[in-house]
């Protein structure tokens, strides 16, 4: 193999191709290709960031969703308590309503009770001397009857 001036020259051209390629080709390529990277790892490190975020937000609207929750469950039980008290006092008020009347309607049938009875101890004495006539025959005048006795009978 000869070294001569075409291969010197061949030599030079070739770097002086090289140093043009460089410059013109490969050097914006790379640019291009850090532009690139350095987009890319934005966009990346942006989206790992809007992901935390979501995260967070997420915790967040569940953390508010079950206190949400634990509000309801508490107002709940608060009001069914309420019904539960109203109800009771309702039924109190009816039974006490209920007893009252009770206790009215026992004193009036006692109170007719005792009127019957009083006109039926009135008439004993009649129906007395109506059955003595009946069975003996003649009319008779019964006198003599034991209060307390006709009491004890009647209010037995």
């Amino acid at each position: 193999m000869e070294f001569n001036a075409t291969f010197l020259a061949t030599i030079v051209s070739f770097i002086i191709f090289i140093f043009l390629m460089n410059k013109i080709l490969y050097a914006p390529i790379l640019d291009i290709i850090e532009k690139r990277k350095n987009f890319i790892d934005e966009n990346y490190k942006s989206a790992a960031q809007n992901k935390d975020e979501a995260n967070a937000l997420i915790e967040k609207i569940e953390d508010k969703r079950n206190v949400a929750k634990d509000d309801a469950r508490i107002q709940y039980s608060e009001t069914i308590d309420e019904f539960k008290n109203q109800k009771k006092q309702v039924i109190l008020e009816a039974q006490k309503a209920a007893n009252e009347e009770l206790s009215a309607s026992n004193l009036e049938l006692n109170s007719i009770s005792n009127k019957t009875k009083e006109s039926l101890k009135d008439s004993m004495v009649g129906l007395a001397n109506d059955i003595v006539e009946k069975i003996i025959g003649y009319k008779p005048e019964v006198q003599g009857f034991d209060n307390e006795k006709i009491d004890e009978i009647l209010y037995k």
